[in-house]
């Protein structure tokens, strides 16, 4: 049985192999960059297509080999190659291959070290902004690795590093195409569109790729069909299921969706083989379809549901649990009402499934429908950690003024992946870099030196007895984040321009505004807004360091900044007296003026240094994001000892969360706190926030009327958890009877008992409010 195992995945990986051969063969022979794409896809969704089961209602799986082309989800990136794999597969299955296929694998392997896109990205960049040698273990959400000695999803322990950031990676992400657009026009529509563009604009390689690829989508949906046609032949109690999906395969290639199953499977298909991650407003393109099958009959909405949960798996199946986003709810909707129905329909559907994925959002919004707000409310309060809420009286003027864009454009707004905001079909946002601000306090207390890695990270801004003031320490400071924005920045637009240089996106720039009119690809002058953000990690343990610094050694010279740095240099060891005075310093998340005071003087000063980096390089917008992932937790590990009290290897405060344990006045007193930023200044931030089961079930009208009147006042979103501490401590002593436990990390949700322990330890000490 072993040696039959074996001789079976050595057949496979010399299929993998051939496919490679093949792959590299047609990238090789055709240099325009968008007829290439086109190929490349063609011959990619021949191999990537995971055959359909009988269950599926709606079809489409994908998962991605040794080399291709991907965005997002195949793993390093646009056209990438994962040389680990290979190696171990020639290793095993050399056998199998001739001699001259043999050559032809590694002449292949020699050919993509220098022509997948993340090495052109690590090439550009370090010629044109300096080589960055510094040996780090992995950290942070964003990690730039070179791949060249990694697996797919497997991190290594040398990256180069931007000492207090990450290094740039050549991930486009977070592109919502107008699937709205999709679903009304048609393959067909869209077909006719392209055409009359060429017409009209003249003859181009990017019009005729667009066709092209459009006859790879119906490859896809023909493929599903045949396959439904022959499970329904051999599936008899699948049978009439099955051949309704063949049917609605048969018919999306020919003709513009007409029903609900229709609109939804041209969704997901068009989405899964274009690694469209994450989905616009899915209630405004598919609701009016719902009511048409509601009204005539065709569905009901159990039936509907079925459908979703079937759609829910897909994603599930992708597991990309930092992206899978879905909005439903808020203003600038077609048929409101329609939309409506089709959100509550989408709720239900996540209240029974329950699962990490879909991050089903909701824009909430000053007397939208209360049916709605209720029952988002109540799959919340049994222990679902979405929808996850977004204020829209908050959020849409401040993207129309951070942008410098109309209300009708901001309304359009989707906080895509872990919650950085994008604007429908109009822009890209993607966050390819992050930043600890924690670590430039470290810099400025060791004067440029990161005390983790015993190495310079940063300028010399000058040994703790030279800064005599506090506003020379916060201009030490400054010197340490402000360059480092600087080459972060450049991090974000090289890897659009390298992007550019090598593809067209055609998938994705088909349904991008702006790209059929000006006959351009998405990255190449087609888009209409070319934004991006960095990660801010650590920013509230960074402002409170500096209230405690401010207080105990400027204003009322308890220490002075050397001791403080000693202190912190032997992380509190034999000064537990001063810890406890470090922790019982004033802290965010409790409406304290002079804490709260110094985040919004951090803050202000990170959001302005990454918007005044915007011209410099290039881009539309540059604006930070504070979402921060599980990066709170891991890039804690490699910051030291803080003067907020935090020990060496702690988590960092998450996103604009208060500093664990600190927020002790109360939930009010912390949304006070988190209401208090300009909103305009970022593209995107996470409020965590959680209470028990019994103040949820026992005063449900007071919590529906806080969260209302948080987001009605200045609060831009908040994912509200209904779970108790006594939960997250049983369930790492007994995670068998917790499996179904889901939290709300940062930007994402996962399984409790699948946490790494230093996460789940932070998720632990977070405060639940019971009252």
């Amino acid at each position: 049985m072993d040696f039959e195992v074996n001789l079976m995945e050595k057949r496979q990986m010399t299929e993998e192999l051939k496919y490679l051969i093949e792959f590299t063969k047609i990238y090789r022979s055709e240099t325009d960059k968008y007829i290439r794409e086109a190929k490349c896809l063609d011959c990619q969704i021949r191999k990537i297509l995971v055959p359909m089961t009988k269950e599926e209602k709606i079809v489409g799986r994908v998962r991605h080999t040794v080399v291709g082309f991907s965005p997002q989800y195949g793993g390093l990136y646009t056209y990438f190659f994962h040389n680990v794999q290979v190696e171990k597969m020639m290793e095993q299955a050399e056998s199998c291959l001739t001699g001259e296929e043999r050559e032809a694998v590694w002449e292949c392997w020699r050919f993509w070290q220098e022509e997948k896109t993340v090495q052109k990205l690590q090439r550009r960049f370090t010629e044109k902004h300096g080589e960055l040698e510094v040996d780090y273990k992995p950290y942070g959400p964003n990690i730039g690795m070179d791949d060249v000695r990694a697996l797919p999803g497997e991190k290594t322990e040398v990256i180069k590093s931007l000492g207090v950031g990450s290094y740039p990676t050549a991930r486009i992400a977070l592109t919502i195409p107008d699937d709205d657009k999709l679903v009304r026009m048609g393959i067909p529509g869209l077909r006719d569109e392209v055409k009359r563009k060429q017409k009209e604009n003249g003859e181009s390689s990017f019009y005729t790729a667009l066709l092209m690829m459009l006859d790879t989508v119906c490859l896809a949906a023909d493929t599903y069909r045949q396959q439904a046609e022959r499970l329904a032949d051999a599936e008899p109690e699948y049978r009439e299921a099955l051949l309704k999906t063949a049917h609605t395969l048969k018919h999306i290639q020919i003709q513009a969706p007409e029903n609900f199953q229709e609109g939804l499977q041209l969704y997901w298909l068009y989405s899964v083989i274009s690694d469209q991650m994450n989905t616009g407003r899915m209630d405004v393109f598919l609701g009016d379809l719902y009511v048409h099958d509601l009204e005539a009959g065709i569905l009901d909405e159990e039936g509907a549901i079925a459908l979703l949960t079937s759609l829910y798996q897909q994603y599930l199946f992708i597991n990309k649990v930092h992206d899978t986003r879905v909005i439903i709810g808020g203003k600038g909707r077609r048929n409101e009402a329609n939309a409506d129905r089709l959100a509550l329909a989408v709720l239900e559907t996540s209240r029974r499934v329950k699962d990490v994925v879909p991050q089903l959002t909701l824009r909430y919004y000053r007397g939208m429908n209360e049916e709605v707000l209720n029952k988002a409310l109540l799959v919340v309060g049994e222990g679902c950690s979405f929808p996850l809420l977004y204020g829209d009286d908050t959020n849409i003027p401040a993207v129309m003024k951070l942008y410098g864009i109309s209300e009708e454009e901001a309304e359009q707004y989707i906080p895509a992946g872990c919650g950085e905001y994008v604007i429908e079909a109009t822009s890209t946002g993607t966050p390819n870099c992050g930043f600890n601000l924690q670590k430039a306090v470290e810099l400025v207390l060791h004067n440029g030196d990161d005390a983790y890695m015993k190495c310079q990270a940063g300028p010399r801004t000058g040994e703790p007895e030279e800064l005599g003031t506090f506003d020379q320490f916060w201009e030490a400071y400054r010197k340490q984040v402000e360059p480092e924005m600087l080459r972060e920045a450049w991090g974000e637009a090289e890897c659009y321009y390298t992007a550019a240089e090598n593809a067209g996106y055609l998938q994705l720039s088909l349904l991008m505004n702006d790209c059929l009119e000006r006959g351009r690809a998405m990255l190449s002058g087609g888009v209409r807004y070319m934004n991006g953000a960095p990660e801010i990690v650590g920013m509230v343990t960074a402002a409170d360091s500096m209230t405690a610094i401010k207080k105990y050694v400027y204003d009322e010279k308890r220490f002075t900044l050397r001791q403080v740095k000693d202190m912190l240099d032997c992380n509190f060891e034999g000064f537990e007296k001063e810890r406890r005075l470090f922790l019982n310093a004033p802290k965010y998340g409790n409406n304290d003026p002079e804490a709260d005071a110094m985040v919004l003087k951090v803050y202000d000063h990170v959001a302005r240094s990454a918007i005044e980096c915007t011209e410099t390089v290039g881009l539309d917008h540059y604006t930070i994001v504070s979402v921060n992932n599980s990066a709170s937790a891991d890039w804690g590990e490699y910051t030291m000892a803080s003067a907020c009290g935090r020990k060496d290897g702690d988590p960092l405060a998450n996103a604009n969360g208060a500093s664990i344990g600190a927020d002790k006045s109360g939930i009010t007193a912390l949304l006070h706190s988190m209401s208090k930023y300009d909103h305009s200044l970022h593209s995107g931030v996470i409020n965590n926030v959680r209470i028990s089961k019994e103040l949820f079930q026992n005063s449900y009208e007071k919590v529906k009327a806080l969260v209302c009147t948080f987001l009605e006042n200045n609060g831009t979103q908040l994912n509200l958890m209904v779970i108790g501490r006594d939960d997250l401590e049983n369930a790492v002593k007994h995670p068998e009877e917790y499996q179904n436990l889901i939290v709300r990390i940062g930007g994402f949700s996962a399984r409790f008992v699948t946490l790494n322990p230093v996460i789940q330890n932070e998720i632990i000490k977070r405060t639940t409010f019971e009252s």
